[in-house]
């Protein structure tokens, strides 16, 4: 898990009760987006109640949450499980409208004094909202419950390719969802009635299809200002009746799940499923006595691994969002963002430039190939026609200066050289900016973060056997000569200086080399001074409160862009101090209204600066 230190709190009497659970909301940020941004990016794993959920177990592979399934077969939380009250952040199925928390059952216990900690409800699953009463349905739920649960995220989950654009698009801007959700599994084996259990080879990536759900759902999600979430594969399982074999993933491609995602934008991940006989972190043993042996397995370790860094990454991506894709210059009615520098108007609508695919290579029938682009990427009119040549550039639309002012070009080598013949992967590179200008502080804006993830995955081995050396170029002349890279390893900003390949002066041109392991990821910002969005450190902050009639404020004063914990107390000296809140503080002074004014006359709060 990672640590923090704490600046030294200041603390103020109240002489009436004031439950500090507002919401830092700004008008350009949604309910969905300041949740995440004050809870953290979740990761998480969908239990249910004979899933063998052992908090010490769940924690230490660095969920950050648990979900729990409430689907017909299943119960609802098993809120021992999860601590003494209010317990470990969790989530929850609704799978009807009698199923809203709190469930109070004779086998599973009482989630009230849980509530606290509850952060996301995820109403029904895979609804046919392509039927139009199915959807009115789902909307009039949404509308019915919303008022009730300000700092919950409320939510549906259909699969990728379930719910065609109009219908998904008249399903969010009716019912208002706080966050989009889809499931698309991508790690398969071939269909063979000849083999056990029908499972013949595995199939290899890259996972075309899912990136390009990806795409399409990050689209929707833009465009309603909300936060998207995956369901992550760890399952195996045999569905006779559609021919598909969905198989435990690979290491590198666990990892590939994980930060193609976050590249993607999402904020929200689960994994289907934590512990039954179909998931693929446990090792389950049974023996004739009818006893169950179950063990933690290499996966499981995996995934903790992936957990912490994508609780490192989170910190800063909760902050960001992706910058604009271009548009043709003769676009009537542009949308915002840069127009394309290409006179030929032969941007297709609603490509994404915002995210370039350099596309890898594969062997197949004896020759050669670029492996395919995903829906909704167009090939850049200057990309290589010759995918024999492993050195040839080939990739999605991309503009020099427009998505930053320095990418200049790049090289892709398969360091490891064990798998894919030899030949290079695929690499995602995504552009972002900060969510709000606040962020980075009062002194800075327009700043450009870039992800770049290796996409070169096996079907076994380790995440190494997949190593590619990635070389990025920046035409930065003498502006520029470092990056502030986010350390993965040791959750820290570190200044990078990228060493001249070339020219003098206005034309010099600097070099970044990543070597990541399959699936893996760097996010880094061009070193100008400005702070890292989500590694603020805080000063000491100040608090003062006001009381008008029944409604009644805290106001925060501290670093714009740093964390702070609200903390209250009944008594001095404290028993112990609960978290009211978290906050990324937006401005300075930053006022809280009082949404759960209590029955106590008098309360202690003190507000608590966590260091990165």
């Amino acid at each position: 898990m990672l640590k923090f230190r704490v600046v030294p709190p200041v603390f103020v009497v109240l002489a009436f009760s004031l439950f500090a659970s507002g919401r830092a909301v700004k008008a350009q940020i949604s309910k969905g987006h300041q949740i995440l941004i004050n809870r953290g990016l979740q990761l998480q794993g969908l239990g249910q109640d004979d899933c063998y959920l052992h908090l010490d177990t769940y924690s230490d592979a660095n969920y950050t949450s648990i979900n729990w399934n409430n689907s017909p077969g299943a119960h609802s939380s098993r809120p021992e499980w999860m601590g003494p009250p209010p317990g470990f952040p969790w989530a929850r199925w609704a799978w009807d409208t009698t199923q809203m928390p709190p469930q109070l059952t004779p086998n599973d216990g009482d989630e009230t004094p849980y509530i606290s900690q509850l952060l996301a409800l995820q109403l029904g699953d895979e609804w046919n909202l392509n039927d139009g009463p199915t959807r009115t349905n789902l909307i009039n739920w949404f509308n019915s419950v919303r008022t009730n649960w300000p700092n919950v995220i409320l939510y549906h989950n259909n699969w990728g390719s379930q719910v065609g654009d109009g219908e998904l698009a008249d399903f969010y801007t009716k019912a208002h969802p706080d966050m989009l959700c889809f499931d698309t599994y991508p790690w398969q084996s071939v269909w063979d009635i000849n083999q056990p259990n029908h499972t013949g080879p595995p199939i290899p990536g890259p996972p075309t299809g899912w990136y390009g759900d990806l795409r399409r759902y990050r689209e929707h999600a833009k465009g309603a200002g909300i936060p998207l979430g995956i369901y992550r594969q760890t399952f195996h399982a045999v569905q006779d009746y559609d021919y598909h074999v969905f198989r435990d993933p690979s290491p590198s491609e666990l990892r590939l799940n994980t930060f193609a995602a976050l590249a993607f934008n999402v904020k929200f991940i689960t994994d289907f499923i934590y512990n039954t006989g179909a998931a693929s972190l446990f090792t389950k043993i049974f023996n004739g006595s009818g006893d169950t042996q179950i063990s933690t397995n290499g996966l499981y370790a995996e995934t903790a691994d992936i957990n912490r860094r994508g609780q490192i990454l989170g910190k800063a991506l909760v902050c960001l969002t992706p910058i604009y894709d271009l548009h043709n210059q003769t676009d009537p009615n542009p949308p915002p963002g840069p127009a394309s520098g290409d006179p030929c108007a032969c941007l297709a609508p609603s490509t994404t430039t915002s995210i370039m695919y350099l596309q890898g290579r594969l062997i197949s029938g004896g020759v050669t190939n670029a492996t395919p682009l995903p829906v909704g990427f167009q090939a850049d009119p200057q990309s290589s026609a010759n995918p024999a040549n492993a050195q040839a550039l080939i990739y999605s639309w991309w503009e020099s200066a427009k998505n930053d002012p320095y990418f200049n070009g790049w090289g892709v080598t398969n360091k490891a050289g064990i798998n894919n013949s030899g030949l290079p992967g695929e690499v995602i590179v995504a552009w972002f900016k900060p969510l709000d200008e606040s962020f980075d502080g009062t002194n800075f804006s327009g700043q450009i973060y870039m992800m770049v993830v290796n996409g070169l995955t096996a079907t076994n081995g380790t995440a190494a056997d997949c190593t590619q050396e990635i070389k990025l170029n920046f035409l930065t002349g003498t502006s520029i000569s470092a990056v502030d890279m986010l350390n993965l390893d040791t959750g820290r900003i570190t200044t990078i200086t990228m060493p001249v390949i070339s020219g003098t002066g206005s034309n010099t041109k600097r070099q970044l080399v990543l070597d990541l392991n399959g699936g893996d990821a760097a996010l880094f910002k061009f070193s100008t001074g400005a702070p890292f969005v989500g590694y603020v450190n805080p000063s000491a902050a100040r608090l003062s409160a006001a009381k008008a009639g029944n409604q009644t404020t805290l106001t925060v004063q501290g670093t714009v862009g740093a964390r702070y914990q609200i903390q209250s107390a009944a008594s001095l000296p404290p028993i112990n101090w609960t978290t009211s809140t978290n906050l990324l503080l937006p401005s300075s002074p930053f006022t809280f209204a009082d949404t759960t004014s209590g029955s106590a006359s008098r309360m202690f709060y003190r507000a608590v600066g966590i260091m990165p």
